[in-house]
C-alpha cells in the first residue's frame, strides 16, 4: 500500500491532516487547523479557486481532498486529464474543465488555439468567479504574462492570492535567467498574499533574492506521488516488457532530462561500472526539456562510450499510469542532480517478485 503523504498545502502524517497557515488579504484572513474526520463550521461557506496546471495530479489531487475534508468548496480549474472519479464523485468539488485536451502529441497549430482558448476562459471564470481566494498552483505557457498582468488582474477583481512556487527562478536553474524574468518573479511574489515552497533552501532563496517578508512564506514538504497507479504487476513481467533480462542490473532515470539533472555524470559512471561488468542496464525515461543541444550530447556521448547496447530509451513524456512499468524493471533509482531546487516526490511502488 502506498502511504498517503503531504501534497501542495496539506500535510499527512499518522492518520491527522494540519492546515495551519495564516493567509492574510486585504478581503481575506483565515486559520485552518482541522482533524480529517472534523469539519469546521467556519469553513463550510469558505470557496477556493484552485488554478492547476492541468496534468498534475501529485499536487492538484491531495490538495483538493485536504481543503474539502474540513468542509472547504473548492472550483477545480482542471483539464480533461484530471477528469477523475476522485474529484467528479466529491459534492465539494465544483469541477471547470476551462484547459480541455492536454495531449502531448498535438499539433503545434492545436496547442496554440488551446492555449489562447484557456486564457480566454480562464479569465471571463475570474470576472465571475464566487471564490475570495485564488491558488495558483502553477504559471500557464506565457510567464510574463501570468506574473504580471493576470495578477494585477486578480488583484484588480478584489481576489486573495495564494501561489505554489515549485521553483523560486527556473531560469536561473536552467541558465536562461534575465532581468526581465526577475522582475516578473519580483511583482507576482509581491502581489501574492502567501506562497508555498517545498524547501527551507527555497525559503531562504525567495527571500534573500527577492525581498520577500518571511511571513508571507510557508514550507510544506512533498511526499510521497501516490497517483501513479500501482496494480499487480510484479518486476519479472515488468522486465518482460521492456526487454531488460533477468541478469541484468537495472539502473533508472526518469523524468525530464534536463542540464540540472545531472544525466551526463550518470552516463560517465555507468561506462565506468561497464568495464568492470557488463551486466548494468541504464534505462533512460522521459521528455528532453530546455535546450535540444543538452540531450543530443547525452547521446552523443552515450554513442562514443561504446555503451549504447547497455542503454534502453523512452525518450517521451509518460503518464502516471505507465509510471509503474519503469519503476518495477528497475533495481535502483538514479538521481544524478546537479542542483536540487525542490522537494523530490517519488512514488513508493515495491519491487515484487514472481511473474
Amino acid at each position: 500500500m502506498i502511504n498517503q503523504a503531504p501534497v501542495s498545502t496539506a500535510r499527512s502524517r499518522t492518520g491527522s491532516i494540519q492546515l495551519e497557515n495564516a493567509v492574510r488579504a486585504d478581503r481575506a484572513e483565515f486559520l485552518i487547523h482541522a482533524q480529517p474526520s472534523t469539519l469546521n463550521p467556519q469553513l463550510s461557506t469558505l470557496r477556493i479557486a484552485l488554478l492547476t496546471g492541468g496534468g498534475d495530479k501529485p499536487y492538484a489531487l491531495g490538495i483538493a481532498a485536504a481543503l474539502t475534508s474540513v468542509g472547504i468548496h473548492v472550483d477545480f480549474i482542471g483539464s480533461d486529464d484530471l477528469r477523475v472519479p476522485e474529484l467528479l464523485s466529491n459534492p465539494r468539488v465544483n469541477f471547470l474543465n476551462l484547459r480541455g485536451d492536454q495531449r502531448h502529441d498535438a499539433k503545434p497549430a492545436e496547442k496554440i488555439l488551446r492555449v489562447l482558448r484557456y486564457y480566454v476562459r480562464l479569465v471571463w471564470y475570474a470576472a465571475t468567479a464566487k471564490p475570495k481566494l485564488f491558488h495558483i498552483l502553477w504559471n500557464n505557457k506565457f510567464q510574463l504574462l501570468d506574473c504580471t498582468a493576470l495578477m494585477l488582474y486578480y488583484r484588480l477583481l478584489g481576489k486573495a492570492i495564494v501561489l505554489t512556487a515549485h521553483n523560486v527562478n527556473a531560469g536561473k536553474r536552467d541558465s536562461n535567467d534575465s532581468w526581465l524574468n526577475r522582475l516578473s518573479l519580483k511583482i507576482q511574489y509581491h502581489l501574492s498574499d502567501h506562497i508555498f515552497l517545498h524547501t527551507n533552501g527555497m525559503k531562504s532563496e525567495l527571500i534573500s533574492e527577492f525581498r520577500i517578508p518571511e511571513s508571507k512564506v510557508s514550507v510544506v514538504p512533498f511526499g510521497i506521488n501516490n497517483t501513479v497507479s500501482n496494480t499487480n504487476l510484479s518486476s519479472a513481467e515488468a522486465r518482460r516488457q521492456l526487454g531488460v533480462s533477468e541478469t541484468d542490473k537495472a539502473l533508472l532515470f526518469f523524468g525530464n532530462i534536463a542540464p540540472y539533472k545531472g544525466l551526463e555524470y550518470l552516463i560517465a559512471a555507468v561506462s565506468e561500472l561497464l568495464e568492470r561488468d557488463r551486466s548494468y542496464r541504464l534505462l533512460i525515461v522521459g521528455k528532453p526539456k530546455g535546450p535540444e543541444s543538452y540531450w543530443d550530447k547525452v547521446r552523443r556521448t552515450i554513442a562514443s562510450s561504446g555503451i549504447g547496447d547497455r542503454v534502453s530509451e523512452k525518450i517521451e513524456y509518460i503518464p502516471d499510469d505507465e509510471t509503474e512499468l519503469y519503476f518495477k524493471a528497475a533495481d535502483v533509482l538514479i538521481l544524478p542532480y546537479v542542483h536540487v531546487y525542490t522537494a523530490l516526490a517519488c512514488p513508493r511502488l515495491p519491487r515484487t517478485s514472481g511473474t
